[in-house]
């Protein structure tokens, strides 16, 4: 005798249909977050937050040097100013210190030099300073106010400030010695130094 056995029965199962509304949504909010980004693109060509410190008085600021001394940008008016934005972590960084350190030790009594620590550690930093035997001026950028101020755009970025305490230009990268030679003798010419 043999047994038929009947399947048990499946459930009719229909796909489920997707409302237009819940599509039309999606796409809206895709158009949306275009729209929005291509805003802030246009925003940026029209903007550029390298144009906005370039030229001009220089942000003024105050830091608290590795070696426990206050300074002030504005310390230093009537003497041209070479700010330095820097990391030990920052590899292209390493490539021009001995060419920042080489400088400052030439002009030194006339042509300032500051150097401004971006997003370091302590103990990284001072180590970096003592491996390049470092002897200008530097402290941290303490909440990244100057990176902030200068609209930095990443490090290594220098500064280069007259006398009178105007931005007369910048260099984006590791600064070679021709680039930063150039700089200063264009800051003392200005001043009259």
């Amino acid at each position: 005798m043999s047994e038929t056995v009947t399947p048990p029965s499946v459930p009719d199962v229909q796909p489920e249909k997707r409302s237009r509304g819940g599509s039309a949504l999606f796409i809206g909010v895709l158009a949306l977050a275009g729209l929005a980004l291509l805003a802030v693109f246009y925003y940026g060509v029209l903007n550029p937050s390298s144009q906005q410190i370039r030229s001009g008085a220089a942000p003024d600021f105050e830091i608290t040097t590795f070696d426990g001394e206050t300074i002030r940008l504005s310390d230093f008016r009537g003497m041209p100013v070479v700010v330095n934005f820097w990391a030990s972590w920052c590899v292209t960084c390493r490539d021009e210190q001995p060419i920042l350190e080489d400088a400052w030790r030439r002009y030194k009594g006339r042509v300032m030099f500051i150097g401004l620590d971006y997003l370091d550690q302590e103990p990284n930093a001072l180590a970096y300073l003592e491996e390049f035997d470092v002897t200008y001026p530097n402290g941290p950028d303490k909440g990244s106010r100057a990176y902030a101020a200068f609209n930095v755009q990443g490090v290594p970025e220098t500064f280069f400030i007259d006398a009178e305490g105007n931005v007369q230009g910048f260099h984006v990268g590791p600064i070679t010695y021709q680039q930063l030679e150039e700089r200063i003798q264009a800051l003392l010419s200005e001043s009259g130094s």
